[in-house]
């Protein structure tokens, strides 16, 4: 695959989120010399359109980028999709995948029994209210209306984010179709200023009750987020937050 000149990348958005043994790759927008694996290409199809071809090689290099930080034996290999679409880490690995607007980011590790991983990146801004009331619970809805108002954060699309996230890392694990309802999340903030400013914070994400065909139990998750340079960043996974 040619190689260009470096393309842009965030101000360590991951920098202090992810478990140990876990490495980030982003990219601010998508280099054009970049060009899909092609079994990854076909895979795709012909009738995806180009801003769906740029924005998933430029995921699929970010995830080649964390893979050898991570430490795969052969990160430039292609990275086929599952049948939900899920991205298929190579033998003894494992990660996740986002696309933000212009951001892309992927973040792996190496795989360990019953490790789970997953990240998200949205724009910072507020969901719509029918959007809003779709995804939160009433007790989450309350959580939200207690914590502190924060300059950049909406805490609705924060959990979002988070809750894609967990889909992520929850979806390996059943055959069962997961809800916004399946997890319910809460959230401890801390002030944090960063290269972009921002805040930090860590969460725990629990499932609302079993889920059937999740082989074993679906695990309660830790994480961390950010909220910085106009994006959110959440990551979480199944070993404790440091």
């Amino acid at each position: 695959m040619p190689e260009g000149p470096p393309p842009p990348t965030s101000p360590g958005l991951f920098d202090g989120l992810l478990p140990d043994r876990a490495h980030a790759a982003d990219c601010l927008g998508d280099p054009a010399w970049l060009r899909p694996h092609p079994l990854e290409e076909a895979e795709l199809g012909r009738a995806a359109v180009d801003r769906r071809r740029r924005e998933f090689a430029t995921a699929r290099w970010c995830a080649r980028r964390a893979l050898a930080a991570a430490g795969a034996p052969d990160p430039s290999g292609p990275l086929r999709r599952g049948r939900r679409g899920e991205p298929l880490w190579p033998p003894g690995f494992t990660g996740s995948i986002t696309h933000s607007a212009a951001y892309r980011a992927a973040v792996a590790a190496p795989a360990r029994p019953g490790g789970v991983l997953g990240i998200d990146a949205e724009r910072a801004v507020p969901l719509r209210p029918a959007m809003r009331a779709a995804i939160a619970s009433d007790e989450e809805l309350a959580h939200l209306a207690a914590l502190p108002a924060v300059a950049g954060l909406p805490w609705e699309t924060l959990l979002f984010s988070v809750k894609e996230a967990v889909y992520k890392a929850w979806n390996p694990l059943t055959a069962a179709p997961l809800t916004f309802r399946s997890v319910r999340v809460v959230f401890r903030p801390r002030t944090h200023t960063g290269s972009c400013g921002g805040t930090t914070g860590s969460l725990t994400a629990e499932p609302t009750g079993p889920l059937q065909g999740a082989t074993p139990a679906l695990p309660v998750l830790s994480g961390r987020y950010r909220a910085a340079c106009g994006l959110l960043v959440s990551v979480v996974h199944s070993r404790p937050s440091a």
